[in-house]
Parts: structure tokens; sequence; C-alpha cells
């Protein structure tokens, strides 16, 4: 199976803001309820396994191509304190987050289904709102139904505080990593994010490659083009971005994006669009 990482590195998402006004995202055409509730049986597709309830460490989640949920398995209903999986269906993830991140987690989500790809092992960080820190290794791939067509995206998350044995590597990574965070945009010294963990220059870049599967380059670099995929539905420019995300020219910032995410930044603007047209003609096509 092929793999695309988008944005591999940590993402720092927030619990839900009360004062969120929907946005564009959150304006996609929803399916009826009860469409999401048939959603496996239309697609001739297996109902997920009742095993995924049992899973102590992992949230197991399944979404429509427009984005609400026909699954969820028992811990991610525990997470966002819901009585059942009926409670979780016919949601989307602006329901439970803030606007910013759950566009973000819309745009991994298209890039799946308009490509087909799967994202491996994404390093994420959820903040719940009440000053609780939820790490998260995702992996997110397509739905197929019984013709082959892409109809969804399925995926496990993987509750590493749950799982102390997965995350205790990371935590002498994490002075350099909340450096990168609040340093993105400017010059970044490998050198200097060696001294923060306390380790010799090559010590850090053989340890970090170890953990992260990505060289500190390279992690930076994904950090960036992700951010990049955060700005670019809103930006109005594909130079503006380039600029702001430290890539200077457009074409520079091309080939990176290219290289991380398989497609150029239009071609990613595009596949968005695509998704949302998409999604309002289905939505058409469903008696009121």
């Amino acid at each position: 199976m092929s793999t695309l990482i988008i944005g591999r590195g940590m993402v720092v998402a927030h619990g839900p803001d009360p004062d969120r006004k929907d946005g564009p995202c959150t304006r996609t055409p929803a399916l009826p309820y009860k469409e999401c509730t048939n959603f496996f049986t239309e697609h001739g597709i297996s109902t997920p396994s009742t095993l995924f309830d049992t899973l102590s460490d992992t949230y197991y989640f399944a979404k429509n191509t427009a984005g609400q949920f026909v699954w969820g398995n028992r811990l991610l209903q525990e997470q966002h304190d819901l009585a059942g999986v009926s409670d979780i269906i016919g949601k989307t993830d602006h329901d439970f987050f803030r606007r910013d991140i759950a566009d973000r987690i819309r745009a991994d989500d298209l890039a799946v289904i308009h490509t087909g790809f799967t994202v491996k092992n994404k390093l994420e960080v959820i903040d719940s709102g009440k000053g609780e820190l939820t790490w998260l290794f995702t992996t997110k791939a397509p739905i197929r139904d019984r013709h082959g067509d892409i109809v969804g995206i399925e995926g496990f998350s993987r509750d590493a505080r749950r799982s102390q044995d997965t995350i205790a590597p990371f935590h002498e990574f994490k002075a350099c990593i909340e450096y990168l965070q609040a340093h993105l945009m400017e010059h970044i010294s490998i050198d200097h994010l060696a001294k923060l963990s306390c380790m010799s220059l090559s010590t850090f870049e053989r340890k970090f490659k170890q953990h992260f599967s990505l060289t500190p380059k390279q992690y930076i670099l994904h950090m960036k083009v992700h951010e990049a995929c955060r700005m670019l539905p809103t930006a109005g420019s594909i130079a503006r971005v380039a600029a702001e995300t430290g890539f200077g020219g457009q074409s520079y910032f091309t080939k990176q994006f290219r290289s991380v995410v398989g497609i150029t930044p239009k071609q990613y603007l595009l596949s968005l669009a695509a998704g949302r047209a998409g999604a309002r003609r289905h939505a058409a096509r469903i008696p009121a």
C-alpha cells in the first residue's frame, strides 16, 4: 500500500470553542442522519467489528466523504462524553474541535479521499481544553465500496498517554518540539535543538530519526508544509503562503510541498475544491 504522510509532526489542537462561528468548512452539505446510519449497508461494506470497542488506548473512527462520522468506537465516544455510537453518527470534527483545527483535520481527510493514499502515524497533540494533553499517533486510509470507489475514510488514533511504552521516548524531545512550534517560521539551528535536548549533535540526530522516522530537517520541512496546508485555502495566494512559511520563492515552495504531500499546492487546492463540489452534488441528489 502506498503511503502519503501529510504534515508529519506535532499538531496542538484545542477543545471546542464555545464562541466559534461556523466558517466555510462547517457548511459542507450534510447527509441525513438515516443515510449516515445506513452507510455500511448502502455501500456493501461490513460494519466495523465490535472488537474495536475493546481497545483501551486507540480511537477508531469512520467518516463519509462529507466529513460526517458513520462510526466511532467506545473510547472515542467516551472522549467526547457521548452515551453511545448513535450520538456520534452524523456529527463532524467541527462539533468537537475549534474551527481551525477541524479545518485542518478535514483537509487531511480530503487529501486521503482524493489521492487514495494512506496518512500514516502522524503525531498530534490535542488539548482537551481542561489543561490535559493527549498525544495521538494517527493513521487514516480510504474506505472503498463494493465497486472499489472511495466513499469515505477510516482510521485509528492511538492514545500514547494510555500507552506509556510508546510515548516514553518522546519526552526527551519535548523542549525541542515546543521550540519548533514557537519558532517554526524562523531559521532553526539543528545544533540549538540538540542543546535543548541535552545531547550532542550526532546523538540528537541519531535518536531523533530513530523515534520520529525523520531527520530533524525533514521533520521541520513536514511541519512547515503542514502549516502551509492549513493556510492555503484562505490565503488567496500561493506565493504569499510560500513567503509566510519561510520557503521564499514559490518555485522552491512548490518543489518542497510536492516532496511531502505528493501533489503541488495548486493541485492540493483543486482537490479541496473538488471535494466541496462533490459533496454539494451528492447532497443535491438526496430527496429532502
